[in-house]
């Protein structure tokens, strides 16, 4: 796929003679003309590389660098800067900046500086997907055998539980004076018996214990099978499901049980967040460049600006105590990342959250340009 660019400058003749020029060289290129309308770009797009120059009106280069960094801590920013701001410019550099060029830009060295840090951002990349494999080998040895010494207990009590339920449905009063509290005690023990087991099950494919054998996968059908599977739960909810499936999308070489969980885990958060509103859900499935996209849109409560960094953590989770393992998300980024693909999340509190996935179709080149 070829490198998302975006350049942001004031001087609207260099910016968009620098689009143009960058756009020849095989990049997606984009202009932008003021700081704030590029925080705002940068928080809905995944930009690989922002160029971005030191001498805005109102809110500095410098300024912004930290909150464009805070937006997209994989994003390398090169900064364009005059002869009398080096020195701003390599205060910049300190602050994260991955590099700066001097005005006028040379388009060689700006390409060359744009290779360059997409390097750099590919290597990091691939550092911290190794890190999250070792990572992960350690905590799958320690989850499986965590699983298998809580499932057997857990299975006991479950089983124990419900005899004990039959029992009193069976005898009822005449079995005891206190069946009807029995029988709340033994619904109780149930409910949170299975609960334990789904937070292992949950464990486990977090540690990569999903079916991960690969075949041609109509996702278009998948999105309608896992819709179908939560159908009776939205309709409980009174929420309507609206699915989008734009015709002739290539099929996907993928296992069947990461898209499915991928599917189901964004489709039943998107339903938690309508379920006091009664309101609709939006399923979105189309074919961009050579990337194929889902969506997944609520109008629910929306999710917080400083909560939305931390929702890909393991067991976070910002619904009510009990309701969720707060390691779905965690899932559904560990199987993107594998495939290479992208996750993200837009959201504004009282305005609902639209969580988009990325994934690249055989043959993407994932992040370098298509130089002509």
């Amino acid at each position: 796929m070829a490198a998302r660019v975006l350049c942001v400058d004031d001087e609207r003749e260099f910016v968009d003679a620098l689009v143009e020029r960058l756009a020849l060289r095989g990049y997606l290129a984009q202009a932008c003309y003021d700081g704030e309308t590029a925080l705002e770009r940068v928080a809905e797009e995944p930009y690989d590389v922002l160029v971005l120059d030191v001498m805005l009106p109102g809110r500095s280069g410098l300024d912004l660098l930290e909150d464009f960094l805070a937006a997209r801590p994989e994003m390398q920013v090169l900064l364009l800067t005059g002869q009398g701001s080096v020195e701003s410019a390599v205060t910049g550099m300190k602050g994260g900046a991955a590099d700066y060029l001097l005005k006028p830009v040379d388009i060689a060295a700006l390409d060359k500086a744009i290779r360059t840090a997409l390097a750099r951002k590919s290597g990091l990349e691939q550092s911290r997907r190794m890190l999250e494999t070792a990572k992960l080998a350690s905590l799958g040895v320690l989850a499986r055998g965590v699983a298998h010494e809580i499932n057997n207990p857990v299975n006991v009590m479950v089983t124990t539980a419900g005899w004990i339920r039959e029992l009193l449905e069976d005898e009822g009063a005449a079995c005891c004076g206190s069946a009807g509290e029995l029988m709340k005690s033994a619904e109780l023990i149930h409910r949170q018996g299975l609960r334990c087991k789904e937070i292992t099950l949950k464990l486990l494919k977090y540690c990569g214990a999903l079916d991960t054998r690969k075949r041609d996968v109509d996702l278009g059908e998948a999105v309608r099978t896992v819709v179908l599977g939560l159908g009776e739960k939205a309709e409980q909810l009174g929420v309507r499901v609206f699915v989008d499936i734009r015709a002739d999308l290539p099929r996907l070489r993928i296992a069947p049980a990461e898209i499915e969980e991928i599917l189901g885990v964004l489709l039943d958060n998107a339903l938690d967040a309508e379920e006091a509103r009664g309101g609709e859900v939006r399923l979105r499935l189309y074919a961009e460049e050579d990337h194929v996209c889902l969506e997944v849109e609520d109008h629910g409560v929306g999710i917080a600006e400083e909560n939305q960094s931390r929702i890909f953590d393991p067991f976070y989770s910002t619904k009510d105590p009990g309701r969720g393992t707060g390691l779905g998300l965690s899932i559904c980024q560990r199987i993107v990342m594998d495939l290479r693909g992208e996750i993200s999340v837009r959201s504004h509190p009282g305005e609902g959250a639209t969580f988009l996935v990325r994934l690249p179709l055989p043959g993407a080149s994932g992040g370098k340009p298509a130089v002509a």
